[in-house]
């Protein structure tokens, strides 16, 4: 049934989604190095380990889809590895206030967004035989759980990054 498909969008998207794959590892690789030192270091270096096999799976899945990888996205990949070592959400790698925030924020919508990625693939998967949707569903659940687990963090935290220390305020 893949003949029915505009092979170009199709593969246009998917390497939008590996590009935003490149920032995501940046972007774990960079909350990792924010969290060093704390008891959710774990937790972010296992995302981050896991964000770099999200990628290698969306590469595997352009390429057995039988997609060429843009030549766009391997000089966004560059961009984007460069931005995200420089970590502009949070440039000074603070745990402490807004800009902390604002990278827990984006870390949630980056998994988020490829969770929507797998859910649209678990969808085409009824008309692209190509496609595994147990492997989809995989994805989709890990997504979630990677969602979780920085919300969870985020709850676990907010009130430090948003509050004064007890001896300023008494």
């Amino acid at each position: 049934m893949e003949d029915q498909f505009d092979h170009d969008k199709y593969s246009a998207y998917l390497n939008q989604h590996l590009v935003a794959a490149d920032a995501g590892v940046q972007a774990f690789k960079a909350a990792a190095d924010t969290w060093q030192g704390t008891r959710w270091a774990a937790m972010f270096d296992q995302l981050h380990t896991e964000e770099i096999d999200s990628h290698a799976k969306v590469m595997a899945l352009v390429e057995s889809l039988g997609y060429e990888i843009s030549t766009t996205r391997n000089v966004l990949s560059g961009v984007v590895a460069a931005v995200g070592r420089f970590n502009p959400l949070n440039p000074t790698r603070s745990r402490d206030g807004q800009m902390a925030q604002a990278e827990i924020d984006s870390l949630v919508s980056a998994i988020r967004a490829q969770q929507t990625m797998w859910d649209n693939l678990t969808v085409l998967a009824d008309i692209d035989d190509r496609l595994d949707k147990a492997d989809c569903t995989t994805m989709i659940e890990r997504c979630k759980d990677q969602r979780a687990r920085v919300r969870d963090m985020s709850q676990a935290t907010i009130k430090e990054r948003f509050t004064k220390p007890a001896e300023e305020h008494a």
